[in-house]
């Protein structure tokens, strides 16, 4: 099955949106209780030792998930387990309190539960007249292959485009080594995220500020095919991703009040990246779309850079 969805995964969301397509979709956001049983994340996974020959490898343990007995990787010793209940349990003391409740619009698991997927709903904003839905993201993966993640994003909603901003003073992620407590790191995690406020509120800030500054559209597009991951990945592709670029900047409908200006630049690049589809769809697509969704795009990340140092 496509998007890295295999035999034993599966995915709950609660409405359609960039990083959706496959599993349960559910009319109200579940709480975390619901979500992990919806999501069919109520397992754990094991460490055995390794062997070979029926000799045991030193200090080498294979993290098994123990519903269905399935491998998932092969660790070191020092590899610290985070159990999924123990994800959400980070995810709700991150953004938990008395007054808001943390509620979950998607959760899921990739390649069989190797990678597993939080996204949790967080208070609306608007920008530049536009309405911008906020999230919190948390990845972790059972196969020693990265580290846990967390961080924010936010999509405009009128065309469900993507906003990834780098911004000064204000992180989007956050990373804790396996080999970390996760437990000793959530208020490390709470401090440098700054939850919400900070980076939305400076989110809002830089709006303003590329609205404000007159960008030459050619000019952009040559700067932006000249960044180093654009040349040597799209190349090939170079003028009908130009041509997409430049047909939504001066097209669509809900950008016409930003043309002309890097707001608008920015925006039309976000949109070819979340909703365009791939010149050539292979399996790994709509991993590969989520995966953007949570740790940023080349192109997007190389047009903000470029429109930023305007």
């Amino acid at each position: 099955m496509s998007a890295g969805i295999l035999e034993y995964d599966w995915m709950v969301s609660a409405k359609e949106r960039p990083w959706h397509g496959i599993g349960t979709v559910v009319e109200d956001a579940p709480t975390s209780d619901e979500a992990i049983k919806m999501a069919r994340l109520d397992w754990n996974v094991e460490q055995i030792p390794v062997m070979a020959n029926g000799i045991e490898i030193p200090n080498y343990f294979c993290n098994m998930r123990d519903d269905v007995n399935l491998p998932l990787g092969i660790v070191k010793g020092r590899y610290k387990i985070v159990q999924n209940n123990e994800a959400f349990d980070f995810v709700d003391n991150i953004v938990g309190s008395d007054e808001v409740e943390c509620r979950y619009e998607t959760a899921g698991s990739l390649f069989n539960g190797k990678k597993i997927f939080l996204l949790v709903k967080l208070p609306n904003k608007e920008i530049l007249g536009d309405a911008v839905e906020n999230y919190l993201f948390f990845t972790n993966s059972h196969d020693g292959s990265s580290a846990l993640t967390a961080g924010l994003t936010n999509v405009r909603v009128v065309c469900n485009n993507t906003l990834q901003m780098a911004l000064n003073g204000a992180k989007r992620t956050w990373n804790c080594r396996h080999t970390e407590s996760i437990t000793s790191k959530k208020q490390q995690a709470q401090e440098a995220l700054g939850l919400a406020v900070k980076y939305i509120d400076t989110l809002e800030d830089t709006a303003e500020k590329m609205a404000q500054q007159k960008i030459n559209e050619e000019k952009f597009l040559r700067r932006l095919f000249e960044a180093d991951y654009i040349k040597g990945q799209c190349e090939k592709n170079k003028e009908l991703i130009i041509e997409r670029i430049h047909t939504i900047y001066n097209e669509k409908d809900d950008l016409q009040n930003f043309k002309g200006n890097a707001w608008g630049m920015y925006n039309a690049v976000a949109d070819y990246v979340s909703n365009a589809l791939p010149f050539r769809q292979t399996s790994t697509y709509k991993e590969n779309k989520l995966n953007q969704f949570f740790v940023g795009s080349p192109i997007l990340q190389s047009a903000q850079k470029i429109l930023m140092a305007a």
